[in-house]
């Protein structure tokens, strides 16, 4: 990419979420054309907001190629939360369980297996909020959306679980509460079966430049798929006998 197609979308992507507003698309010639180029939009987006890096969410591709979008230290939270409904246009809720290192994984050449990944981590029940920069969500092109650090908004840690090794996270029930209610449950449906397998390859892909280090976190997709809320809704992810996380979407 360009450095003058770099900055326009930069630009264009901080300014949405400076000023709370959504984007049509990103201007014209600066759209990437693959995922190199939208995860270097994303980082550099990050960098002129002035943000840090507190975790990731990852998906793999059909292809095998790993995308990853950027949780900003800002949006990382605690549970029980409040956010402004406003600063998450979309308001897309995910529960999920990520992985909090408690330790570096640095850049080697040596490939990490499972078995490194899991000792160096607690498992967290999260929420994740799914929000966007641009105006139409679903018809914006992926790569666009990997630039937008993947469509992340915030994410909401609940319970820590740093035994989490003794429970089969394959087979979990998920459940969203919404004010009160059952929204959505399901039982045993992470889009990888087992959510280590994407976090490790996020480290694997990571240990070239970066590596992983001590209190970031790694999101791995949702079992409850993608529920939308509105303002002023109270939401519960609780993972049966695991944990749960809280959020509230002020108005």
């Amino acid at each position: 990419m360009q450095p003058e197609a770099m900055t326009m979308a930069v630009d264009a992507l901080t300014r949405a979420r400076r000023s709370r507003t959504r984007i049509d698309a990103l201007p014209p010639g600066s759209q990437p054309a693959n995922l190199v180029e939208a995860h270097a939009v994303q980082d550099a987006t990050v960098a002129a907001l002035g943000e840090c890096v507190a975790g990731w969410k990852v998906a793999v591709t059909k292809e095998g190629e790993v995308m990853r979008g950027v949780i900003v230290g800002s949006r990382l939270l605690e549970s029980p939360a409040e956010l402004a409904a406003a600063d998450v246009p979309l308001l897309g809720i995910e529960a999920e369980i990520g992985f909090l290192f408690a330790r570096d994984l640095p850049p080697r050449t040596a490939h990490y297996t499972a078995e490194d990944v899991a000792a160096a981590t607690t498992a967290v029940v999260g929420i994740e909020i799914v929000a966007s920069r641009f105006a139409d969500y679903a018809t914006t092109p992926l790569f666009d959306r990997t630039a937008d650090c993947m469509s992340n908004g915030a994410y909401v840690i609940g319970t820590r679980r740093p035994d989490w090794r003794q429970t089969d996270l394959s087979g979990l029930q998920a459940t969203l509460r919404v004010n009160g209610a059952v929204a959505v449950q399901k039982t045993g449906a992470h889009p990888t079966g087992d959510p280590i397998i994407p976090a490790v390859a996020l480290v694997n892909a990571l240990r070239a430049t970066t590596g992983v280090k001590a209190g970031q976190l790694i999101t791995t997709g949702t079992y409850t798929g993608l529920y939308f809320a509105a303002p002023g809704d109270a939401i519960e992810a609780a993972f049966m006998g695991f944990g749960t996380a809280k959020v509230v979407l002020t108005r």
